[in-house]
């Protein structure tokens, strides 16, 4: 009988709490929506040193771009989860899926696409062997139960599951 080798990309994001601070709210009593995006920078944070944060001294990362919707306020108060996964893999960049939840509800949706660059030249570097297996290792697709980007559905709570 042969022995099977697990696929070792997770079935599951990576996911954690995200503690909100008093100050981040604004005078509507919801938190900012600048804060949110540092928010989701400390879950993307997180999530890479738990992914086994890869670090190469001669090239570093950056958001490009981000895009972001904002589903529903977020409340100080209520438990914060953050859910990130690598939902796509370029040539030198990749993309990082963001979600925040708050009392069973998905209140932000966002994506940043990550460039790798020379550190010396600041210009775009493919990625390394060891780098690509990394995200590789932790990338959900649309096609794997990642977010499917014509998925209408996705803010009714369903994370766009059928």
């Amino acid at each position: 009988m042969s022995e099977q080798t697990p696929d070792p990309r997770p079935t599951a994001p990576w996911e954690g709490g995200i503690e909100l601070r008093w100050s981040d709210q604004d005078a509507y009593g919801h938190v900012n929506n600048v804060r949110l995006l540092t928010l989701t920078e400390e879950a993307r944070v997180r999530a890479a040193q738990a992914w086994g944060e890869w670090s190469d001294g001669d090239v570093m990362r950056f958001v490009r771009s981000m895009t972001t919707e904002y589903e529903a306020p977020v409340r100080y108060g209520p438990e914060l989860t953050a859910r990130v996964w690598v939902s796509g893999i370029g040539r030198t960049s990749y993309t990082l899926h963001h979600e925040l939840w708050q009392e069973g509800r998905r209140c932000l949706v966002s994506d940043a696409a990550m460039v790798v660059v020379d550190a010396v030249t600041a210009r775009p570097v493919p990625h390394s062997d060891a780098r690509r297996a990394l995200l590789e290792a932790v990338l959900i697709a649309p096609e794997d139960g990642g977010p499917d980007p014509d998925d209408d559905r996705a803010g009714d709570g369903s994370g766009g599951a059928a």
